[in-house]
């Protein structure tokens, strides 16, 4: 069994202020397992916080948050620049073996980034078919109303489901952690998501963690 939080963002991300060396120390003083590092745009915040993590015994996912024409998609396996035509994307994910993961999907108040939001029923239960999981749990979420819909929509279609730290400042890092009965390795980890073997836990983010970003 592994501890693992999904969903962090670093310096990297425009709106994260995290350097990676700081998030080791505290995912340290966390007792994780495992991060899973989604930039905005881009996996150089994964890729330096691997190489920091590895003498910290921390295992990081690289991934990135990319946006796609209708909305956010969370995709580990690949430093590559991927497409922002969401199934292409997700055609291209599910060729190469790369995990795909939804996040927030029905939060209208990230109306733009919300998948869910912006594309209709029909074409999302077609896309079901090509994700891994859904972010049933997302610590941003303002109302827990878009997390419940996120759970229901994963129940329906028989998808696993994670919870999402969406961590932007440090202390954000223990909003959601997600127990996952597998070993310490990408590929374990990858195929234990995949079959749903996550039993999850979260908190919504404080209004003091939003204030800050901004002061």
């Amino acid at each position: 069994m592994i501890s693992a939080c999904i969903h962090i963002h670093t310096k990297y991300s425009p709106d994260s202020p995290t350097e990676p060396r700081d998030l080791i120390k505290f995912a340290k003083k966390l007792n994780l397992d495992v991060l899973g590092i989604t930039d905005h745009y881009t996996a150089k915040g994964a890729v330096e916080t691997r190489k920091l993590a590895k003498e910290k015994g921390i295992l990081v996912l690289i991934g990135q948050e990319v946006k796609t024409n209708y909305g956010d998609v969370l995709v580990f396996g690949t430093e590559a620049n991927l497409s922002t035509d969401f199934f292409g994307l997700l055609d291209k994910a599910k060729s190469e073996g790369l995990l795909v993961i939804l996040p927030h999907p029905f939060d209208v108040m990230r109306k733009r980034s919300a998948v869910g939001v912006n594309i209709s029923a029909e074409k999302l239960s077609s896309a079901a078919k090509k994700l891994d999981a859904i972010e049933v749990f997302n610590s941003r979420c303002f109302l827990n109303t878009y997390n419940k819909q996120a759970e229901e929509f994963a129940d329906s279609h028989n998808l696993p489901g994670i919870a999402g730290a969406d961590a932007h400042l440090l202390e954000e890092l223990d909003n959601a952690r997600n127990t996952i009965n597998c070993g310490k390795s990408e590929e374990e980890v990858y195929k234990a998501i995949r079959g749903g073997k996550v039993v999850w836990r979260g908190k919504r983010t404080s209004v003091f963690s939003y204030v800050k970003r901004y002061f």
